[in-house]
């Protein structure tokens, strides 16, 4: 028997604005000697369960929605029943493309699709579409191109009026090479990772959103010290109100002041939302890292329930707070040691050990498509979908009413 997990990757562009999420979909298959699906059919249910179970807007925002599709979905054999204003065809790397398959993507793109050529690693791959005018996007894979190679791909093929994406950018390195070449866009994990640089120093705005984290997350912090500490902005007052008085909560009645708002979430939540709300407010950050923050932060909750913890708070607040060290650009190791946590959650924070950190390793591989870990965290991988699809919405909808910004603004 097979399950079916679907990730997802946020594509960026040149303001580090996410404009797309690449869906990352495989079959796992929980008995390891059985062959009994194939692309095909991973395709057609990842399909399914992406715009069936939680919807396009839900799982992209007002983007666009990247898909692999095998040969046989390109040719024709299987229908392509999406929106084509909102997708972009993948042309898998391993596809041969033959006269067959440009007539097949000449009549998606008569059809309104754009289209993507996945993993370039060389100008030899674009050849025989240099000139059709049918690809949109190259996506050239930084990991396996030749570095000799990469300026003249990208010269050919914005020479020819294709848009470049740059795959795999996993380090300041590869982001400031990339942006000088003239890349489009951007995906991989460097615009969701600290941008440590040794020697620099924190910026103010920065220091000042950590020490109100430290007193935020005070346990010896009662309910005038907060509110009085939450009073004193007025951008903070209106975020924790905003939020309360959220669909979230579903509460009888309007909250109209700070410590009615606290003594009504409890300190607890208090904390990780204040500390989401101040890291929103630090300039130069995706705004894809509160999202990513939210996502992680409702994923490791619930997966703690499903694992039969009562009260998941300590989930919730390690997935929260798994981007501290991308939205500070300072090792997670200075940021336990400057806010009071359990030593459980700071395990698992920085070594992602423990059950805690398990389950935020857990997370962490299903939003890098990394399914072999997935497979290994013991959680059945139909609980597991459920619970993304649902992290997925629940981000949306709150990023939204609280935020006021869509998923990919």
């Amino acid at each position: 028997m097979s399950e079916l997990l679907v990730g997802r990757q946020p594509i960026f562009n040149r303001n580090k604005d996410v404009i797309g999420y690449e869906l990352l979909y495989r079959a796992l298959q929980t008995d390891k000697t059985a062959n009994i699906t194939n692309g095909d059919y991973a395709t057609t249910q990842v399909l399914l369960n992406t715009f069936s179970e939680i919807g396009l807007d839900n799982i992209v925002g007002n983007g666009f929605a990247f898909i692999n599709f095998t040969r046989n979905f390109l040719v024709g054999k299987y229908p392509i029943h999406l929106p084509p204003e909102r997708i972009v065809i993948e042309v898998l790397e391993d596809i041969s493309i033959d006269n067959h398959l440009v007539d097949s993507l000449r009549f998606l793109k008569s059809s309104g699709y754009q289209i993507a050529l996945d993993d370039v690693v060389s100008a030899s791959r674009i050849t025989p579409v240099l000139r059709s005018g049918l690809i949109n996007v190259v996506k050239i894979d930084l990991r396996n191109i030749r570095p000799m190679l990469l300026a003249d791909t990208v010269q050919t093929c914005k020479q020819n009026g294709m848009l470049l994406l740059a795959e795999k950018v996993e380090t300041l390195e590869d982001y400031e090479l990339c942006f000088r070449l003239g890349f489009d866009f951007f995906q991989g994990y460097y615009l969701c990772k600290p941008n440590i640089i040794k020697g620099r120093r924190m910026e103010s705005s920065r220091l000042i959103v950590m020490r109100l984290l430290a007193q935020v997350t005070d346990p010896k912090a009662d309910f005038s010290a907060l509110e009085s500490l939450i009073s004193q902005d007025v951008g903070l007052s209106y975020k924790l109100l905003k939020l309360v008085n959220s669909g979230y909560y579903s509460l009888p009645t309007t909250v109209k002041s700070i410590r009615q708002a606290i003594s009504l979430i409890g300190l607890s939540q208090l904390r990780g939302w204040m500390m989401l709300i101040m890291m929103s407010t630090v300039e130069d950050k995706p705004h894809e890292l509160t999202n990513i923050a939210l996502q992680r932060a409702k994923m490791c909750e619930m997966i703690g329930k499903a694992l039969g913890e009562a009260q998941a708070e300590s989930y919730f607040l390690t997935g929260l707070f798994s981007v501290l060290d991308a939205i500070m650009d300072i090792p997670m190791t200075e940021v336990v040691a400057s806010i009071p946590l359990t030593e459980e959650v700071i395990v698992a924070l920085t070594e992602h050990k423990g059950q805690i950190g398990l389950v935020l390793k857990t997370v962490l591989a299903i939003e890098q498509g990394e399914w072999e870990q997935v497979i290994n965290s013991g959680i059945q991988s139909a609980i597991l979908r459920s619970i993304y699809f649902e992290s997925i919405k629940w981000a949306h909808i709150l990023t939204e009413e609280v935020y006021g910004q869509s998923a990919n603004s």
